[in-house]
């Protein structure tokens, strides 16, 4: 995790943390940065192949966080999350879903652990108070997302 550089790399270990502990596997998706409200950090719309993570909330931990691994626990949790939702795991199995993954890959003290067990909010208890200012951004298409999946040169 803490070499990761970025959502590629963050979101590999997701699916091989998945692959291992449930034997599921969904390949192709895009991610995407869109602003939404403060209360929603990322979401899976049923039948596409996007995850969207909302651009303001990581904008203000990537502000706030003491590290990248700090970054990259927020992305890991937040991915692992809407990638069980992908597969078709409901909400609350998810929630479930996600403590026992991050529980066993990472040891106890992790800031993954902690991430996973208690909401953003409580961990930066700042942005709470974040304004929801969309400034009109257009959803941003990360490139070079999920690169395993890709059959093609380039």
């Amino acid at each position: 995790m803490d070499g990761a550089r970025g959502f590629d790399d963050v979101y590999r270990i997701v699916k091989q943390a998945v692959q291992e502990r449930l034997g599921l596997r969904r390949a192709g998706m895009g991610l995407v940065l869109a602003e939404l409200p403060n209360n929603l950090a990322a979401f899976h719309e049923l039948g596409t192949n996007s995850i969207v993570i909302n651009r303001i909330l990581l904008n203000a931990v990537a502000a706030v966080a003491k590290s990248r691994r700090e970054l990259n626990s927020y992305v890991f949790v937040v991915l692992l999350h809407e990638y069980l939702h992908t597969l078709g795991i409901d909400e609350e199995r998810t929630r479930e879903l996600v403590r026992d993954i991050v529980s066993s890959i990472f040891p106890q003290d992790h800031i993954a652990v902690k991430m996973a067990t208690t909401s953003v909010y409580e961990m930066y208890p700042e942005l709470k108070n974040i304004p929801y200012l969309p400034r009109g951004g257009e959803p941003e298409l990360v490139k070079d997302f999920d690169t395993d999946s890709a059959t093609y040169i380039r």
